[in-house]
């Protein structure tokens, strides 16, 4: 099969979609049905649901949004990035236990799943933190002025 018959669909949005995604009321509790021309109505899964609604929410707050299949497998410089850290701070957590990684060769390689597992709780924990110094915040508002 030749090269070009590979290269993925490139789908192009203009500003009256932007704005029809920004008047779109939706939540993360929201539920995607898919709705036949017969009135039959089929909810979409989880995670198909999920990807739609950040769409619509990248759309709506960027005015633009990229999706991509990831590997299976990735190298050590791609995990990295995809965690926000550096390769080196990586290379540390793969030592030390925090990250599950394999070698191919001497090169260190690791599962997309581990390292989208590790990115959600690296979330879970900053949104703990967030709500724990918004509270320290609330509670001793008279240090903090001015």
């Amino acid at each position: 099969m030749a090269a070009t018959t590979l290269a993925a669909e490139r789908i192009s949005i203009n500003d009256h979609t932007v704005d029809e995604a920004r008047d779109t009321p939706f939540t993360k509790s929201s539920t995607l049905i898919l709705r036949a021309a017969d009135g039959e109505e089929t909810a979409l899964p989880a995670e198909l649901q999920e990807i739609l609604l950040r769409t619509l929410h990248s759309i709506a707050s960027d005015g633009e949004v990229t999706i991509g299949r990831m590997p299976d497998h990735l190298t050590s410089t791609v995990a990295a990035d995809v965690l926000g850290v550096s390769r080196p701070t990586l290379m540390k957590w793969a030592r030390i236990g925090e990250i599950d990684s394999f070698k191919v060769g001497s090169h260190t390689r690791f599962r997309r799943d581990e390292v989208l597992r590790v990115r959600a709780l690296r979330a879970r924990e900053r949104a703990v933190a967030h709500e724990a110094l918004r509270e320290f915040d609330s509670v001793h508002e008279e240090l903090l002025e001015n």
